[in-house]
C-alpha cells in the first residue's frame, strides 16, 4: 500500500526517474512486483502519476545527475516490460543473461527538455544541508515513507536512493535554484489525458488537479496586493477584471489608469498574455503593467508576500511576444 501523502496538495507534481537508460523522456516503465513476488514500492509508483505531473531525470551515466525533465502525457497503465534482474537474485534466476518479459506499470511521458547544465550529485552535495532540512520537516510532518529520492546519512555522502522512482517533494525542488524554470512550468494547470484515455477515479478525486483553485487564489491576492497600493497612493480603485481586459481601473485628479496584474507564485521572467490584453494596451494610456511573483502559497492555497515590479506606461511590443497556442479554424 502507498502512503499517497501528497494527494491533496496541487503543488506535489514532481517525481524522478533513477535511470540508465539511452531512450531518457519516452515513458515510466517498472515491474508490477519484485523478483520475488512481493510490491515494491519504487515500481508501483509509476501507477501513481498523473497527466501533467513533472518527471525529473537522474541519469546515472552523466555525473550522475538530473539531465532534464519530461510531463506525464496520460494516465498510467498495464503493460509488460522486458526486464534483466540486478544482483545475486537476478544472477541466481536469470542464468542465461536474457531479459524476461513480465507483467509492468508504464505511464508515457511528452515534452522532454534537458536542462542547460545537469545538476550534478556534487552540487547537490554542496546543498545537503537544505536537501536534509526539506526531508526531516517532510519526516516530521507525514506519518509513513516519503519515497524521498535522495540518501542521507551521517556516514556517507548524499546519494540518489536506491530504486527506480521516487517522489520529488516541492519543497525540494525550490531548495534547488537550477530548477527555478521547471517551477514556471508547474504553475499552469495540469494537462488532460490524452483522447481515448480512461482517467479513474483515484485521479478525478485527487487535490493535486485542483490547480485553478490555487491559480485563482494567487491571481486574487496579486490583484489586491496592486489595488492597495494604489489605494494608499489616494486613488479610487476598482477590481474589473472579470467584465474587462484589465484588471484594475485606478482614478485620480480626473485621470483613469487601466492596471495589468500578474501574479505567481515563483520568480517571472515571462509572463502570459492574452490577445484581448494586448489589444487593450495598444488602445489605452496610460496602462500599466504590475507583476506580483514569488507569492508565498500554503497547502491550503493560503497567500501572502510577493515581490511588486511596476512598468508605467506599458505597451507591449509585438516583436518580442512568443506565440504558445494557436486558433485553428476546423475545416468542414
Amino acid at each position: 500500500m502507498i502512503n499517497e501523502w501528497w494527494i491533496e496538495d496541487a503543488g506535489e507534481r514532481y517525481w524522478m526517474e533513477i535511470t540508465n537508460r539511452s531512450d531518457i523522456g519516452e515513458n515510466l516503465i517498472a515491474p508490477k512486483a519484485a523478483d520475488n513476488g512481493a510490491e515494491y514500492w519504487s515500481y508501483t509508483l509509476v501507477n501513481h502519476v498523473i497527466p501533467g505531473d513533472i518527471v525529473f531525470h537522474w541519469d546515472k551515466n552523466a555525473g550522475p545527475g538530473i539531465v532534464g525533465y519530461s510531463v506525464v502525457k496520460d494516465e498510467p497503465f498495464s503493460s509488460t516490460i522486458r526486464w534483466q534482474s540486478r544482483g545475486t537474485y537476478g544472477r541466481a534466476n536469470a542464468p542465461t543473461g536474457k531479459p524476461k518479459s513480465e507483467p509492468g506499470w508504464e505511464a508515457l511521458l511528452t515534452g522532454y527538455v534537458p536542462l542547460p547544465a545537469p545538476v550534478t550529485q556534487e552540487r547537490l552535495r554542496q546543498l545537503e544541508a537544505k536537501v536534509r532540512a526539506v526531508r526531516d520537516q517532510l519526516s516530521a510532518e507525514i506519518d509513513g515513507p516519503i519515497y524521498f529520492p535522495y540518501a542521507l546519512s551521517d556516514k556517507r555522502p548524499l546519494r540518489a536512493a536506491q530504486g527506480y522512482l521516487v517522489k520529488f517533494p516541492q519543497a525540494l525542488v525550490e531548495a534547488i535554484p537550477e530548477l527555478d524554470k521547471v517551477r514556471e512550468l508547474a504553475e499552469g494547470p495540469h494537462i488532460p489525458a490524452a483522447s481515448g484515455s480512461t482517467a479513474t477515479s483515484r485521479t478525478a478525486s485527487t487535490g493535486r488537479l485542483r490547480d485553478p483553485i490555487r491559480k485563482k487564489a494567487i491571481e486574487t491576492h496579486a490583484v489586491k496586493t496592486v489595488m492597495n497600493l494604489w489605494d494608499d497612493d489616494g486613488y479610487e480603485v476598482e477590481d474589473v477584471g472579470l467584465f474587462n481586459p484589465w484588471d484594475i481601473t485606478a482614478t485620480k485628479d480626473g485621470i483613469e489608469i487601466h492596471i495589468e496584474v500578474k501574479g505567481s507564485s515563483v520568480t517571472r521572467e515571462t509572463v502570459d498574455l492574452t490577445d484581448g490584453e494586448v489589444r487593450h494596451a495598444e488602445g489605452h494610456s496610460p496602462t500599466i503593467l504590475v507583476v506580483v511573483d514569488q507569492i508565498n502559497v500554503t497547502s491550503t492555497n493560503e497567500c501572502s508576500g510577493g515581490r511588486v515590479r511596476i512598468w508605467e506606461d506599458w505597451l507591449p511590443d509585438r516583436n518580442q511576444l512568443i506565440p504558445t497556442a494557436y486558433r485553428y479554424p476546423l475545416p468542414e
